[in-house]
């Protein structure tokens, strides 16, 4: 604290003082036994849980200089144990299996003493000590040793159990001993432990969960890479590494404003995430917990931990890293009073006994006397020093203790013995050290750039990387290598062989035919032969030849061989028919290669499903003989078996190391049964195979069968292999070996000792010639014993990936720590350094999963798998979320396996399904085929546990209807539903198909109740017990100080609440109402709402204890939540407070139009209310027709319920709640957007409104933020009451207060100025709806009197273009104007430019002046001012409007605005013929003269208007993100990119068309049967709403409908024809854009809704002036020409569409719709767009996206 400044001192003073007022401790009531505070519960359940060890043992060894008396110090101790009850209890366990305190009446302490020679001896007499348990039942708990060094040379140690003390109650027992020793008293305590257990079993500590739960939501353990695999059960033993630091935090701290412990926190936070590469995790820090004066001389078990949480995201500075460890450390120190079970217990922290909970390390400062080098006692002339002594315990992974002494630091870093070496420890206290002198030196390095290792560590580790160059080989090529005894068999195969001499001819011959067939220097030549003895000739002569082999293995696919054949540019292959006839003597000629050129490619799986060739070159391959030769002692004339095929460079070493040492090549079939591959095998010398092929040869051939293993080497590569399996392989000796491809075949190797620690085999070290590297992300050298990626080096890799030079630039790197210009190979391996130097293989980076929050190696899990004795090989992979484990072997019993895991591994590492398969799939290399691993099978996932068959015919139908939802060949009667893998979802498909099977109708409720079949069997058998309850406690039966009354949305079940009632504190029940007809499974009529309302009541009257709270969601839940509170407190009851969510009061005004709004709501199909429930966030796939119509049903009535309920409260004035109603809105969710000022409208209802904001949250939330939502209605009425709102008025929160308000206080129950009318909105409305229609009518007029006036389509078309683009344009610019300003201010303005640019036209065509150049500024200036006018007059409409009457306002609008679109063509075609344009202006000019009028006579109220959550760019730009990097997105943008090119000039032309042949009039007519094919496509998607789930093939299939009324637009020059093609493309379009817009609801979430949309209307707008300006025009010269009546046309298309003026547009009209229907048929053939039903997944739920991102905030954060 001293090194904080005068203001961290003010703030963190300020935040101390936000506990509650003053509180002090008053001593119990006198024979009031003492409880167990909540710390000693936990550790006397430890002890329980681990009898028998000194882990609780806390001891404290000083060193006496001075006189002792051994007699007095007895005395002393005794007297001190009297005066502190804490040293006087036992602990001894009820019959009921609860511990019991018992404080013994008389001071008990054992007190020994003992002589030692020296220190050594002392010290070996305390550890012994220390071993010694206590009987926590007997007690006593506390005991001395005092050993006699000399006269006036003692050592003290004082052990005690940690129920009883701490190490600040040692400080106090220390200072007493000596006092009382020198005959003073001190004071007595104020209180003793007993009274602080029982002041603290009362405390709630609300505040402090709170903000625990927050800081620690989702903290994921720390993994940090261990010496050994982490025992499924942790032990406690330890050791301790000592060191000594030359830096003193203390300054920089106080230059930073921080303290030493936040600089050494955040040097040890820096330190653990390089170590484990995590940038989030948690480390614990003691803290005293004396809170209170009065504690501070009581001697008991005070001590807590801070769970300090690391923030190491985005590679900060170490300064900013200390700034944020300050920030977070005062945080925590003002919430520090919450006990750290307590804080277990309600993070929920799944058990895991492999590792300590919530945090894993701990660090400590201490600077308390007994711990310092010297200290003089309070004795006259004793002196006290520190003796180190080891307890051999560690209750964490690591705990570093450091002590502050003059000029630096001494450092204990205490380690499990299971998990670290002490060489270990060792290095990461020197890396500690290195990181602390690095950060205080220069705080601005990033925690990357901090150094771990010392110079002489970085050279040890490069030093492990190297290896000496082999011997060279005294040959360039690679064929030049082949050599043997001209008689002595090279190569055999099925009874086939060929000697040396044979095979040198035939290779020679066979090159010399390549070379004729066009063979040069660098081709590439296929070789597709079977296992022959003429696949060596093959690969042989290629080489000779000059060219490169390419092998083809006939076993794989076509496709995949075409497309290896096409990328390796092959020419010529060799197969059996060129290997035919070979003449002899004929030799190649010399094709001039040098080590440069190609010898092979190779083909490797490739991410994007195609595979890739990796080109090596002759010296390449030569390195790695030479090196793998000389490691692997070959000896000449050898015997080789070679089983896999040369398409894969595995085969590579056994080829070439046969016939460069005139060895005998076998080529072996791996698909033979073992028993004949034993016969060769066992007679060969060196053999390489992979472990799992190798595995499954010794399983097939049994213990007694022929041996698979060679006499001499067995080399194992390709996949990681377990050190214990490779151990037991006897006879040969056997070489791991590891390298991919890239790096030449192998580039390390280990030779198996049997004595390997690790549970995985090394891969040991670099081959001669071969470079190795373990690397951190910056490229750096990472320490012995931390992960990295493996990179490998040296003159070994290959020239890189054929024709991918993208790719190869990307995997092949220079190499910083080899020769000037060496390169060196990014693996995407993880391995590390183990002392010895040797290379330890830690799995691929993507077979690293997590699992519950987890991470997780498969590899682990398969090695303990592999030790069962049932099991021969396991492999494990992640399926849907679980661990499945594939095993061959013996079949054993589930229930076997999980125990033999469970000793083994931790809870969340144990497979949740198991497959036994006779052998595991392989691929022809030998490794396994994860891809071809079965799903797992329908059996029960305890298929031989406990199964109990079904009895009744009932249990029977039960049984059937769970097996077929969850997929599973049988159920039994005993089996749990949730047990066997069902959720809520899937319970609503039970309970509908439950219905044809039980006569008493099941609830899902009954299914949440009685979990087995036989349960619930016996529930749907049991008679009628009348009416049903509505109330169902999803909570389990207990002891509670709260209830919680809930109420689900319309359509909802009542189990919807199971989430929420899971998260809720113990203390708390939930009850769910199971409203009458929304219950999924009940075929029952609903209810009214009063009757409803009435029977909750009689329950919660009846069956509800305690203080009680409501909470009600959405419409129906919030109506029904009101009239029960209301209705309860009218019975007496009282409510502590109503939560309502997802919703506000909305009601409906009548007018005149509510009739034709109810018409259009029983039009509205249930598709459509489907579609908006899927962009709500419901999922509704597994719902079934029955079970989602009854939703959408019960939804519908509920939603006119509660608009009737609310429309009818509103009106009336209520009798007041006196329970405060709260608001729990989500921040995305569109239904209770304005809820800034919404929330004051509960104010009709209540004195006291709240409103909580729910970050990032969508609509239906109650699932996925239960835990957040508990929080909420268990303590945010609380903490309003107590002005306890700091807290949870954070906005970094993932929840947060928004505003609280009181009737009658300073807070406006509405905004000040003019209230929201519906008036007012009608006044407002009528005066735009006047204006727009006159500005419609203007401009659909003047590019129409431009036409007839000029008879040019190109000003024509400009005039329509520039209508468009200027306000399309300003736009953006226009909505951060009306976002920003007095929207009225901005109507105005816009008004007044419209219309009096509509004035300037209008005085220079009445006065005569007109030119047709005068338009174009004018038109343009029109459509930046319409823009401004129409923006700001749609972001009003919630300003004006009550905001109860918003969506009856916008409904309105809806149908006026289309309604006015409809008629405004006919009217002013019909206005052009009777007053012309210049009287259509004089109609524009007046309704915006009488629109001004309306706004400026009317008042706007100070309310929310509507504004975009983001700018309009930054939606277009965000829209663009999300859709151009989704494949499917991307092919939908570009077909309406396409269409609409040639689209929209067909809308621009129906003018013309119709002109050519007809009048004005009739272009009305034309246009209005246009509108009304808008009109009937939208009545028409209102009620289908879209297909189910073909939607965008309904898209193509409308776009060639709409082509088709396109084609008959211009097939006749007929009035009625064109009228007919109008009305249909208007009506085709319309649909179109129509199931377009489903697709966004159902395939993007919500909350990018407004993106894509803006990227699309982007599109369309960017297109129109294409189709206009340019398409329309200059298509119209083209194509009028052709249709003249001599044009060249004439006599063929004339005869269909007619010549003459005009025909060219028609002929035109049939081209543009040929195109268009090519384009839709196009599309239905790309596979993006054919298959994007299938293949784009439907949105997540919008709360999922949301909680991600909190997650992700969070995080960074």
């Amino acid at each position: 604290m001293t090194a904080l400044s005068a203001d961290k001192k003010a703030l963190l003073a300020q935040r101390l003082r936000r506990r509650d007022g003053t509180v002090t401790i008053s001593p119990r009531p006198p024979g009031t036994a003492a409880p167990l505070s909540p710390a000693q519960e936990r550790i006397w359940f430890l002890e329980q849980y681990a009898p028998g060890t000194t882990v609780y043992t806390v001891p404290l060894t000083v060193r006496v200089a001075g006189d002792l008396d051994a007699a007095a110090l007895e005395h002393s101790l005794h007297e001190v144990v009297r005066r502190h009850e804490a040293l006087r209890m036992r602990f001894r366990t009820t019959p009921d299996g609860l511990p019991e305190v018992l404080i013994d009446d008389e001071a008990r302490a054992e007190f020994l003493t003992a002589d030692a020679a020296g220190p050594d001896e002392a010290r070996e007499l305390v550890e012994r000590e220390l071993t010694r348990t206590f009987d926590l039942a007997a007690g006593p708990l506390v005991r001395a040793l005092l050993v006699r060094l000399a006269p006036g040379d003692h050592v003290l140690m004082l052990a005690a159990h940690h129920l009883v003390t701490d190490g600040w109650s040692f400080e106090i027992i220390m200072r007493e001993l000596f006092e009382i020793m020198n005959g003073r008293t001190p004071p007595p305590p104020a209180v003793q432990y007993g009274d602080y257990a029982a002041w603290q079993r009362d405390r709630r500590h609300e505040r402090e969960v709170a903000h625990w739960r927050d800081r620690l939501a989702g903290v994921p353990v720390l993994d940090l890479p261990t010496d050994r695999p982490r025992p499924p059960v942790l032990g406690h033993t330890g050791a301790t590494h000592r060191f000594e630091l030359d830096v003193d935090p203390a300054g920089p701290a106080l230059a930073a404003g921080a303290t030493p412990y936040m600089v050494v926190l955040a040097a040890f936070q820096a330190l653990l995430g390089r170590y484990s590469g995590q940038t989030d995790f948690a480390v614990g820090s003691p803290i005293a917990g004396r809170g209170l004066p009065e504690l501070d001389g009581v001697v008991g078990m005070f001590v807590n931990t801070l769970a300090m949480r690391a923030d190491l995201d985005g590679d900060p500075t170490f300064a900013e890293l200390l700034t944020r460890v300050r920030d977070r450390a005062l945080d925590a120190y003002a919430h520090q009073d919450l006990p750290f079970d307590r804080l277990v217990t309600e993070l929920n922290v799944e058990r895991d006994v492999s590792r300590s909970p919530v945090v894993q390390v701990m660090l400590a400062l201490q600077n308390f006397a007994a711990a310092t080098t010297t200290a003089t006692g309070p004795s006259g002339g004793a002196a006290l020093s520190a003796f180190p002594a080891e307890a051999g315990v560690a209750r964490f992974d690591l705990s570093l203790y450091l002590f502050e002494r003059p000029g630096g630091l001494s450092g204990q870093l205490t380690y499990n013995t299971a998990l670290f070496d002490p060489g270990t420890a060792a290095r990461m206290a020197t890396h500690f050290g290195m990181v602390l002198r690095a950060a205080l030196a220069d705080p601005s390095l990033r925690l990357s750039e901090l150094p771990l290792l010392a110079e002489g560590e970085r050279e040890r580790v490069l030093a492990f990387s190297r290896s000496p160059a082999p011997a060279p080989l005294g040959r360039e090529l690679l064929h030049d290598l082949v050599a043997g005894p001209p008689g002595t068999v090279a190569v055999t195969c099925d009874g086939r062989s060929l000697t040396y001499a044979a095979l040198a001819g035939r290779s020679d011959s066979l090159a010399r035919r390549l070379q004729g067939l066009g063979v040069t220097r660098g081709s590439r030549v296929g070789i597709r032969l079977e296992r022959s003895p003429d696949l060596a000739v093959a690969v042989l002569a290629v080489l000779k030849a000059g060219g490169a082999y390419v092998p083809l293995d006939p076993a794989q696919p076509e496709d995949r061989l075409a497309h290896m054949i096409a990328d390796a540019g092959v020419r010529i292959t060799v197969t059996e028919d060129l290997l035919a006839e070979l003449p002899p003597g004929d030799v190649p000629a010399d094709p001039g290669l040098t080590g440069a050129d190609l010898a092979y490619v190779i083909y490797t799986s490739g991410t994007t499903g195609r595979p890739k060739g990796v080109a090596v070159q002759h010296r390449q391959v030569l390195t790695y003989l030479a090196g793998v030769r000389e490691r692997l002692a070959v000896e000449p004339g050898g015997s080789y078996a070679l089983m896999q095929s040369l398409s894969f460079d595995f085969g590579v070493t056994i080829f070439y190391l046969s016939l460069m040492t005139g060895g005998t090549l076998h080529l072996l079939d791996p698909r033979r049964p073992a028993a004949e591959l034993a016969e060769t095998l066992s007679r060969t010398d060196y053999l390489k195979a992979t472990p799992s092929h190798l595995a499954s040869l010794i399983a097939e051939a049994g213990p007694d069968g022929p041996g698979v293993l060679p006499r001499t080497l067995l080399v194992l590569g390709g996949e990681a292999s377990s050190s214990a399996w490779a151990g037991s392989l006897r006879g040969p000796r056997v070489v791991n070996h590891y390298g991919p491809t890239e790096a030449t075949v192998g580039v390390t190797t280990h030779e198996v000792t049997g004595t390997e620690e690790t549970q995985t085999l090394p891969i040991g070290r670099p081959l001669p010639g071969a470079r190795a590297y373990v690397l951190d992300e910056r490229g750096e050298p990472a320490p012995i014993g931390v992960i990295g990626e493996i990179h490998l080096g040296g003159d070994r890799l290959a020239r890189g990936y054929l024709g991918r030079p993208a790719l190869t630039a990307e995997r092949f790197l220079p190499d910083p720590y080899g020769e000037p210009g060496s390169r060196m190979y990014r693996t995407g391996d993880l391995g590390r350094w183990l002392p010895s130097g040797d290379l330890q293989f830690l799995g691929r980076r993507d077979l690293q999963v997590k699992v519950r929050g987890y991470r997780v190696e498969l590899t682990e899990i398969e090695e303990v798998l592999t030790g069962h004795p049932a099991v021969e090989q396991a492999v494990v992979d992640l399926r849907r979320d679980r661990l499945v484990a594939y095993l061959t072997g013996e079949r054993a019993s589930v229930p076997d396996l999980r125990v033999y895991l469970a000793d083994r591994l931790p809870e969340y590492m144990i497979p949740a399904r198991y497959v036994w398969l006779d052998r595991l799939p392989l691929k022809a290399h030998g490794k396994v085929d994860r891809a071809a691993l079965p799903e797992p099978g329908a059996g029960r996932p305890d298929e031989d546990g406990g199964y109990v068959p079904p009895e009744t015919a009932l249990e029977t139908a039960i049984a059937e209807v769970w097996a077929g939802v969850l997929e599973l060949d049988r159920v039994g009667a005993e089996d749990d539903f949730f047990e066997l893998g069902g959720h809520s979802l899937l319970a609503a498909q039970v309970v509908a198909r439950l219905r044809r099977v039980t006569e008493r109708p099941v609830t899902i409720m009954d299914l949440f109740r009685h979990r087995t079949v036989r349960a619930l069997a016996a529930r749907a058998a049991a008679p009628d017990d009348g009416p049903r309850k509505l109330l169902n406690r999803l909570t389990p039966a207990r002891a509670v100080s709260a209830s919680l009354v809930c109420v689900p949305y319309g359509g909802g079940s009542a189990a919807i609440y199971q989430p929420l009632a899971d998260a809720l504190p113990p203390d708390w029940a939930l009850h769910s109402v199971a409203v009458p007809g929304q219950e999924w499974g009940l075929d029952e009529e609903t209810r009214p709402v009063a009757e409803v309302a009435d029977a909750c009541v009689r329950e919660i009257l009846a069956d509800v204890p305690g203080p009680l709270s409501l909470y009600g969601h959405c419409g129906l839940g919030v109506m029904l939540c009101v009239e029960i509170a209301r209705r309860l407190e009218a019975a007496g009851r009282p409510v502590d407070a109503l939560y309502l969510g997802g919703g506000f009061p909305f009601a409906r005004p009548k007018t005149i139009m509510t009739p034709l709004r109810d018409l259009a709501d029983r039009l509205r199909s249930d598709r459509v209310w489907a579609n908006a429930l899927v962009a709500a966030g419901l999922d509704i796939d597994e719902l079934d027709p029955d079970q989602l119509a009854a939703i959408i049903r019960n939804r519908r009535q509920g939603t006119r319920d509660a608009e009737a309920y609310f429309t009818r409260l509103f009106a009336e004035s209520p009798e007041p709640l006196r329970a405060p109603i709260i608001s729990v809105v989500g921040d995305r969710d569109p239904a209770t957007e304005f809820y800034q000022e919404r929330y004051l409208e509960w104010h009709h209802l209540t004195g006291e409104t709240a409103v909580v904001v729910l970050d990032e949250a969508g609509h239906f939330f109650v699932k996925h933020r239960a835990g957040e939502l508990a929080e909420i209605v268990t303590g945010a009425r609380a903490a309003i009451a107590a002005g306890r709102t700091t807290e949870i008025e954070d906005r970094d929160r993932s929840w947060w207060l928004h505003a609280t308000s009181t009737a009658g206080t300073d807070t406006p129950v509405t905004p000040r100025g003019p209230r929201p009318s519906m008036r007012r909105f009608g006044a407002v409305a009528a005066g735009q709806l006047v204006s727009i229609i006159g500005s419609s009518l203007t401009e659909f007029a003047i590019p129409l009197w431009i036409y007839l006036t000029t008879g040019s389509l190109v000003n024509f078309a400009l005039f329509s273009v520039i209508a468009l683009v200027p306000g399309m344009l300003v736009a953006p610019l226009a909505g951060a104007i009306v976002d920003r300003y007095d929207r009225r201010k901005v109507m105005l303005a816009g008004d007044a430019a419209a219309g009096g640019t509509q004035l300037a036209f209008g005085l220079l065509l009445w006065t005569g002046h007109i030119q047709v150049w005068h338009v174009y500024p004018l038109l343009a200036l029109l459509s930046v001012a319409l823009t401004f006018q129409r923006l700001a007059y749609g972001a009003a409409v919630p300003q004006l409007v009550p905001k109860r009457y918003l969506g009856h306002a916008n409904g309105v609008l809806q149908v006026v605005t289309g309604t006015a679109q409809l008629v405004v063509p006919l009217v002013a075609v019909g206005l052009m013929s009777a007053i012309g344009i210049r009287g259509i202006l004089v109609v524009d000019v007046a309704s915006y003269a009488f629109a001004l009028c309306s706004v400026l006579l009317v008042r706007f109220p100070a309310a929310m208007g509507w504004k975009r959550r983001e700018s309009l760019v930054r939606e277009m730009a965000e829209g663009f993100r999300y859709s151009w990097g989704q494949r499917g997105f991307r092919g939908m943008l570009l077909f309406f990119a396409c269409l609409n090119v040639f689209l929209s000039p067909l809308f621009l032309l129906l003018t013309p068309l119709v002109l050519g042949f007809a009048t004005l009039s009739d272009v009305g007519r034309v246009s209005f049967a246009g509108g009304l094919g808008v009109l009937l496509g939208g009545l028409t998607m209102t009620v289908w709403g879209g297909p189910r789930r073909l939607r965008m093939r309904g898209v193509l299939l409308a776009t060639l409908v709409l082509a088709a009324f396109c084609l008959v637009t211009g097939l006749r020059e007929s009035l009625i024809v064109i009228a007919v093609g109008a009305f249909g493309m208007s009506l085709a379009l319309t649909l179109v854009n129509g199931v377009y817009a489903t697709i966004i609801q159902v395939k993007v979430p919500q909350r990018f809704h407004g993106r894509v949309i803006a990227l699309n209307t982007l599109v369309a707008w960017s297109t129109l002036p294409i189709g206009f300006g340019l398409v329309a025009p200059y298509g119209t010269s083209l194509f009028e020409p052709l249709l003249a009546p001599d044009g060249p046309l004439a006599s063929t298309a004339g005869q269909v569409v007619g010549v003459g003026e005009g025909r060219g547009v028609a002929f035109m009209y049939v081209v543009f719709a040929l195109a268009i229907a090519v384009i839709a048929l196009v599309a239905l053939r790309v596979r993006v767009l054919a298959r994007f039903d299938h293949d784009v997944p439907d949105a997540p739920p919008d709360d999922v996206i949301g909680l991600e991102a909190v997650r992700r905030r969070t995080a960074v954060r």
